[in-house]
């Protein structure tokens, strides 16, 4: 990473106008912020294995429908997952405003989110087939684990804004992604296999090793992350509760208009998540395809996802994060066009025809693809358009608001039964044409200044002016 240095060495010298969090509070070096990045990629790596291993639009959804779980029980697992996951967040921000030091919370709230996936994996493997318990088991220790995933990623983002430089942070989740979707390659081979039932684990066994895998990464990017180094931050000594917290964060959309349009653009991406659980079962019900091929869907979600990595850090790099957020939403119309046309498509070929199958693999690289670049954009661009001493409440009220919204998802099963899975579609195609135009609107964190003769770029900031270096325009 030496070809960093030269950034890194601008900015160290300029962040140094930021007041000390704390007496006597050791400043990062140049190594540090090095070591940081190497640390943060590995443990991003580690995360996307263990995610993958519980995919809520793949491994949970055709969990379910194994078991004969209705389409609205179906529904139910994209908005418990990433809506439960983040309501919790503005209850803790004001508690972590007034922490010089975050780790501490991250790593004890991890081992909790590890022996809840150890208990999904207990709950699949010793509720038998058939009893009434076993979805409501699941389901129960499913939300539990989801609050606790959501809670973990405030501090987790907190100590990011802290650790890793500005002009990096692009290229950092970018790197995390990469390397997760490589080694994510592996594990879809590891998913198909165990789906396949090999060497007697029948079903639902199988699907209980593969809550301990995602367990044994957890634990693992855990210890990773644990070995950041972290610098002390501003504190906010006052006791907020959470409601103020919650009011403050309310008055944010109304005075900051850069955020209150990022949130917008944000929100319209809610629709389409609707549909995202019913890919897959609308790939086995109307395909006929068999368990293996979940393993293929998913290789080829991320051989896209590796691959787009290279043109979203390369676009961070020259074109700042707002490009990203732009040309995500772009790419993320493609997935319910895709979905459509292929669904058409198999309505007039023959039953015995073994192309569909395949071709709906089209559907999974453009997720793949749009996902990467939304996953970087909307963590880096947020980062880059809040204050530092207000990050908590930005990213806590930021988090809480769109685990609302995608509670809109409970009702993507009713709509599935009422209108049909190409009708939902259709409304997610609409939203994402609607996301896209919004983000024209985007402000560049990054405007071009008198620092020009610094070769930097600077962005306000309520503490002090922080000097970015130039981004291509």
């Amino acid at each position: 990473m030496g070809h960093l240095d030269d950034r890194m060495e601008r900015e160290l010298q300029l962040n140094s106008c930021d007041p000390a969090p704390v007496d006597d509070a050791p400043e990062l070096t140049r190594q540090d912020y090095r070591r940081n990045f190497r640390l943060g990629v590995i443990n991003g790596a580690l995360v996307t294995v263990a995610m993958a291993f519980q995919d809520p639009s793949m491994v949970l959804s055709w969990f379910l429908a194994q078991l004969g779980t209705s389409n609205i029980l179906i529904g139910l697992v994209q908005p418990i997952r990433w809506g439960s996951s983040f309501m919790l967040q503005i209850l803790v921000s004001g508690y972590l405003q007034r922490k010089p030091y975050k780790m501490p919370f991250y790593l004890t709230v991890a081992v909790f989110r590890c022996l809840l996936l150890v208990g999904l994996a207990l709950v699949v493997a010793l509720i038998p087939l058939g009893s009434p318990w076993l979805v409501p088991g699941f389901f129960a220790v499913f939300i539990m684990y989801s609050l606790i995933s959501g809670v973990i990623g405030l501090p987790f983002l907190d100590i990011v804004g802290k650790s890793i430089l500005p002009s990096q942070r692009g290229k950092f989740f970018a790197r995390r992604n990469l390397w997760g979707n490589l080694l994510v390659l592996g594990a879809s081979v590891t998913v198909g296999y165990l789906l396949a039932e090999p060497l007697g684990l029948v079903f639902p066994l199988n699907v209980a090793v593969i809550f301990v895998l995602a367990s044994l990464f957890r634990a693992s990017s855990s210890v990773v992350w644990s070995r950041i180094k972290e610098p002390a931050s501003v504190v906010d000594t006052s006791r907020v509760r959470w409601s103020d917290q919650l009011r403050r964060g309310v008055r944010l959309l109304k005075r900051d208009p850069h955020y209150r349009r990022f949130v917008l653009v944000r929100l319209a991406l809610v629709p389409p998540g609707w549909v995202t659980p019913f890919y897959v079962v609308y790939a086995q019900n109307e395909l006929g395809i068999p368990p293996q091929m979940i393993g293929v869907y998913l290789a080829v979600r991320t051989i896209a996802a590796v691959l787009s990595n290279f043109v979203w850090s390369r676009m961070s790099d020259r074109r700042g994060n707002r490009a990203i957020v732009q040309a995500a939403s772009a790419l993320g119309i493609s997935i319910p066009l895709l979905a459509l046309i292929v669904g058409f498509l198999i309505r007039r070929s023959p039953a015995e025809a073994l192309w569909p199958a395949y071709a709906f693999g089209l559907v999974f690289m453009a997720m793949g693809a749009s996902g990467s670049g939304s996953m970087i954009a909307g963590m880096s661009y947020l980062l880059d358009i809040v204050p530092d001493s207000e990050r908590p409440l930005y990213l806590g009220f930021n988090s809480t608001l769109f685990g609302i919204a995608r509670f809109s998802a409970l009702a993507s099963g009713f709509l599935v039964d009422w209108v049909g899975f190409r009708a939902v579609t259709a409304v997610a195609l609409g939203f994402c044409v609607l996301s896209l135009v919004m983000s024209f609107g985007l402000a560049n964190p990054a405007v071009r200044s008198e620092s020009q003769d610094r070769g930097g770029l600077v962005v306000s900031n309520r503490e002090c002016r922080t000097v970015f270096p130039a981004a291509r325009p």
